[in-house]
């Protein structure tokens, strides 16, 4: 090849010296040179196929959970609590000492070379290491940031990840100092770094926050601002070259003191996270397993490092799992929480790296390594995608739905989920009419769902009632919705009890979060808004993510679910205006089966509000000769004659029958009402055997199926409704072998 102007072989090791730019260009294909004897064509083509065969592994292994690859919140520190500090101080101190223990050991019974033995004492200590980064790329991949186990591991690891960064720090400024041969070298090296922390927290930290400040609200970073970071970035990063240390030192502190989420760690992660995922990690992941050698390995080599490798698994194993125990984790979750600490991915490769580097392990134990790395995280991966089910704490083991909280005495819980802030307006006119009283309160869950963004972790928090809300609250943008819902509760004292919460996860694991919040808050109805809404375009949220969270909360909901689709225009003005005398009209559309009567509850409830006006519109098929009422038919009359019964001497509430002979007589008369309502309430699904004739041909046009058939004819663009549509679906299943298991939680942010 072209390139090399000089070249020195020694010790069966090859070194270019230089690289003649000028004689390495090439000229052209047609004058006879071959590309592949030149620098930039070998350059290029080696990136393209490492990209192209990255990716293609990992849409191939993807389905089994096998792709790994950050963002980093230090405020987790705090919200760990007791429980996330005593399991990762466990987690990363049990396997150190057993390996180190075993280490020893194997010094004292078996003949070794004095450097092989030295490597195996690095090997121990390497494989005790934690990294918060890989823990967190395996929990995105595999779909389970938002729960439980999740949250769990994610405050265990930064934790342990921690004190693997220090043991790290100090390893690597020892062996930097031994090999500059001087005395002082230490105290220089940690003085410096000492220096690059003061740098970075009081100088460059204050200037992102500048930066934050000078951004207007909804508005994009400068691309001037992103540059900025970025020069940072390169400066940190040489910086620790330049003092003896690792180049990542710079950036990782960098990195911790870029305020989490938008809009600065947002944006920083919408310029750079495709670039370095698609064209950086594969160039670092070919370079890197391009020093692997599987014909270099020795027997006794392997077979000692295979098992301190397994006492390494097991000691991160029990590590995680006796603290855990002890902290009250049930034992399932203990288990994976154990398993799961042993995954290692992209870093602790580039420990591997370092360590050939600084001579502490040979290129043979870097090789075993690497393969002991893709045997224990390849078998990690699939177990836990295919074994652990997050969702299963969810089931419910009796039946939460809305006809069960129509006595008397039972408080109504509700959870409220809103994406943005025109959802507020609608929720709370449903909120309103569903007549909050003394004897029958509403408690109201608001979960405010914002996607995770310019961060690893998501967060579940509570904010507490205070008068006084903090501007500077990380949590701002559930400022206004907060406040919205603060005022309905002063406008319904003693009959409404409103407490918020802001959730920021994946919309992959959003769904968790819904469910979790309605499971441990034992809610009979979550009210979900409707992906599309006329009147609002978001650039933060996704119309298409938010309908795939809808699908998997109506899935795995451990209660009743209503959807809430707002047409954009309503007659009249919310239903909590005081002044406001005309009535809130609600009609409920009865076809049959268990959505309906779980409607109709809803709607009889509403219809005890004297400013409300109920009208039920029950649709039957008209036959000569009627078939012997099946079971559900039996509990449909049942349904409605209770609620005859419940409504006698209401004159706010009036009960129609409508016969029809077909779907088209069913189209035409809500067709001829849906823009007399403000609100329609109708079950998505209908019972097979009492309405299949009404809804034969609806199937065929049918655009949103999680809307039912008349759901969706309703919120199709051809609609004249002009109201808002709640569509109800009753709690699924009800598991009943499952118990309450403890919950434990991390901490809580005021």
């Amino acid at each position: 090849m072209k390139i090399a102007t000089s070249v020195m072989i020694s010790d069966n090791m090859t070194m270019f010296c230089g690289v003649d730019i000028v004689s390495a260009q090439l000229s052209s294909i047609w004058q006879g040179d071959d590309p592949f004897n030149y620098i930039y064509p070998v350059f290029v083509m080696q990136i393209a196929v490492a990209c192209l065969f990255t990716s293609t592994v990992k849409s191939l292994l993807e389905p089994i959970g096998w792709d790994n690859g950050v963002k980093t919140d230090l405020t987790m520190l705090q919200r760990s609590g007791k429980k996330g500090w005593l399991i990762g101080l466990f987690c990363f101190f049990c396997p150190l000492c057993l390996n180190l223990s075993v280490s020893k050991m194997i010094h004292h019974n078996v003949k070794l070379n004095n450097k092989v033995a030295e490597s195996f004492d690095n090997v121990a200590h390497l494989m005790s290491l934690s990294s918060f980064h890989v823990v967190a790329c395996f929990l995105d991949d595999l779909q389970l940031l938002s729960s439980e186990i999740g949250r769990l591991a994610m405050s265990v690891s930064m934790i342990s990840g921690l004190f693997s960064w220090c043991s790290l720090f100090i390893n690597y400024t020892t062996m930097t100092s031994i090999q500059a041969k001087k005395s002082n070298a230490c105290i220089w090296i940690i003085l410096s770094c000492c220096f690059l922390v003061l740098v970075i927290t009081f100088i460059l930290r204050p200037i992102m926050f500048w930066i934050i400040r000078n951004t207007p609200e909804e508005k994009c970073i400068k691309e001037g601002y992103i540059f900025s970071i970025l020069v940072m970035v390169l400066l940190s990063s040489l910086f620790g070259e330049i003092v003896g240390q690792h180049f990542l030192l710079g950036p990782i502190i960098l990195g911790l003191a870029v305020p989490a989420g938008p809009p600065l760690g947002a944006a920083i992660e919408d310029r750079l996270e495709c670039f370095v995922k698609s064209i950086l990690l594969p160039i670092f992941i070919i370079s890197s397993t391009l020093q692997v050698n599987v014909f270099e390995i020795q027997r006794q080599e392997f077979l000692i490092l295979e098992f301190i490798v397994f006492i390494s698994f097991l000691g991160k194993l029990l590590g995680s799992l006796l603290p855990a125990l002890y902290c009250g984790v049930p034992y399932q979750d203990a288990l994976w929480l154990g398993i799961i600490m042993n995954v290692q991915g992209v870093l602790d490769i580039e420990f591997w790296v370092w360590a050939v580097g600084l001579k502490l392990i040979s290129q043979r134990i870097y090789t075993c390594l690497v393969l002991s790395a893709v045997i224990v995280t390849g078998t990690i991966s699939p177990s836990v995608k295919f074994l652990y089910n997050p969702s299963r704490r969810c089931n419910a083991y009796k039946k939460r739905t809305i006809k069960n909280c129509s006595k008397r005495n039972v408080e109504f819980r509700i959870l409220s989920c809103i994406y943005h802030n025109e959802n507020v307006p609608t929720i709370l006119n449903v909120l309103e009419a569903s007549h909050p009283t003394t004897y029958g309160p509403i408690c109201i869950y608001m979960l405010h769902l914002i996607p995770l963004q310019g961060r690893a972790s998501p967060l579940l928090v509570t904010h507490k009632n205070s008068q006084k809300e903090d501007s500077s609250n990380s949590f701002n943008p559930s400022s206004h919705i907060i406040n919205a819902f603060k005022l309905y509760e002063k406008q319904n004292e003693g009959t409404v009890s409103v407490n918020s919460l802001t959730a920021i996860s994946p919309y992959s694991t959003m769904h968790d979060d819904i469910c979790s919040v309605a499971s441990e808050r034992r809610t009979s109805l979550i009210i979900l808004p409707f992906h599309h809404h006329p009147s609002f375009s978001s650039t933060s949220h996704l119309p298409t993510s938010i309908r795939k969270v809808n699908q998997n909360v109506l899935k795995t909901a451990p209660c009743s679910v209503g959807l809430l689709v707002d047409r954009g225009s309503p007659q009249r003005a919310q239903a909590s205006n005081k002044n406001d005398k005309s009535p809130y009209l609600v009609a409920v559309i009865f076809l049959g089966g268990e959505d309906d009567r779980e409607a109709l509850a809803y709607g009889a409830r509403m219809g005890e509000n004297s400013s409300v006006k109920l009208t039920v519109f029950r649709f039957s098929i008209r036959r000569e000769n009627p078939d012997p009422a099946s079971n559900a038919d039996m509990l449909d009359n049942h349904s409605i004659d209770d609620f005859k019964k419940y409504s006698v001497g209401n004159e706010n509430v009036v009960y129609r029958e409508e016969e029809v002979k077909d779907s088209i007589g069913i189209v035409t008369v809500i067709t001829s009402i849906e823009h007399s309502f403000d609100l329609l309430i109708l079950g998505k699904d209908h019972d097979q055997n009492s309405s299949s004739d009404l809804l034969r041909g609806l199937e065929e046009w049918s655009e949103f199926p999680e809307l039912g058939l008349v759901g969706d004819m309703l919120a199709s663009s051809n609609s004249n409704c002009n109201g808002s549509i709640l569509v109800v679906q009753q709690q699924s299943s009800v598991d009943s072998t499952l118990l309450d298991s403890p919950k434990y939680y991390f901490g809580e942010l005021a």
